[in-house]
């Protein structure tokens, strides 16, 4: 299949998902065109020969100095053309808001059939607002195949908007190969405590991540050799700051910045922490599971549908920072339940969210709407 997909080229969550799909189509032999506005995170390392990298062009103008490029309009010219050009079977459009509509625009031009995939904030947060809503639900109407990352989302967009199409429920793509058990000595930072925790986030206000510094200040006080590992940038990676340096325990907690390759810094950690205030599926969450490191997250969004409470790691109910805490100092305290945890946790990774299985449900996803059309 000849396929376009189209997606944010960040660090994280949709552009990460999408990318790695993208990779896996390729190995299986389809043509791929990614098509984004910079270079995807995961394209700056590793190229398919059957990857096609198309940069839509930022066209500046003294009118729209302080609107912005209008990006819609130059994706949906971008997405037509290379619709038409490379004869695309479909475009594949990652995160609703904006390409969503460009790619609507793009069918319109091209014909091209268009299948949407929703990861999260474009309908739980900027779908719902008045200002996306009615042009987000004329899209959803005109498109050929809509899909999403977990049953919560599925549940969430057939709430929050008016429409009876079918949405399709296609789990995170998680490569094993590159997220597995390895040796922490080949970490690529010193480590400075024997035992670690590890959040890793954007540091946006819904991740919750001076929670976290917070509930491990009471772990600090019953281990103070353990450490705390916080990966990643954002608007709220300073109060975490602050807040360690407030309850004294700065020395035991390091602040990573984003980093390229994160499965050693999972390797060094006796848990994943989140506090997320919601998550669609917890992509962090399964490349954790992957290296056989346990998890403790809240119970919101899609986290339940990886998380097997007591069995791959613990999920609380959110703000209880007691249960966090507490699930913190039983792993600390038994090691041999973070080896079985874990293993349990790599199995389910292997058995649901392993990339080349989600690519071959996507491509059955593909061929549905395309004998639907």
């Amino acid at each position: 299949m000849k396929i376009g997909i189209n997606c944010f080229p960040t660090v994280g969550g949709s552009g990460i998902v999408a990318t790695q799909l993208a990779i896996e189509l390729a190995k299986k032999g389809h043509d791929i065109h990614l098509i984004s506005y910079d270079t995807p995170f995961l394209l700056r390392t590793y190229r398919h020969p059957n990857i096609t990298l198309d940069l839509v062009d930022i066209i500046s103008y003294p009118l729209f100095k302080d609107i912005g490029a209008p990006y819609t309009i130059l994706a949906g010219s971008k997405l037509a053309r290379i619709a038409e050009k490379s004869d695309l079977d479909l475009l594949h459009i990652h995160y609703a808001i904006p390409a969503g509509v460009s790619a609507y625009l793009a069918k319109q031009i091209s014909g091209v059939p268009v299948a949407i995939t929703a990861h999260g904030s474009d309908i739980h947060t900027l779908g719902v607002d008045p200002a996306y809503n009615p042009v987000i639900s004329l899209v959803f109407d005109n498109i050929d195949g809509l899909s999403t990352v977990s049953e919560y989302m599925k549940r969430e967009m057939e709430e929050k908007f008016s429409h009876d199409r079918e949405i399709e429920v296609l789990y995170n793509p998680i490569d094993i190969e590159k997220y597995k058990r390895i040796d922490t000595k080949l970490c690529d930072f010193r480590i400075q405590h024997e035992k670690n925790f590890v959040h890793v986030s954007n540091f946006r206000p819904v991740k919750n991540a001076p929670f976290i510094v917070e509930a491990f200040a009471e772990v600090v006080k019953e281990h103070p050799d353990t450490g705390l590992i916080m990966v990643g940038e954002g608007p709220e990676r300073k109060k975490c700051e602050e807040i360690a340096n407030k309850l004294g325990i700065r020395e035991n907690v390091t602040f990573q910045g984003v980093r390229v390759s994160i499965a050693p810094i999972y390797n060094c950690a006796s848990a994943l922490l989140s506090a997320s205030t919601n998550e669609s599926f917890g992509l962090t969450i399964a490349e954790s599971m992957s290296c056989e490191i346990p998890v403790i997250a809240p119970k919101v969004g899609g986290i339940p549908e990886v998380i097997d409470h007591e069995v791959n790691g613990y999920v609380y109910e959110l703000g209880n920072s007691e249960s966090l805490v507490k699930y913190m100092l039983e792993l600390l305290d038994d090691p041999q339940r973070v080896r079985q945890m874990g293993a349990k946790g790599r199995q389910k990774v292997i058995d649901k969210f392993e990339a080349g299985k989600i690519a071959d449900k996507y491509i059955k996803w593909y061929n549905k709407v395309l004998e639907n059309l």
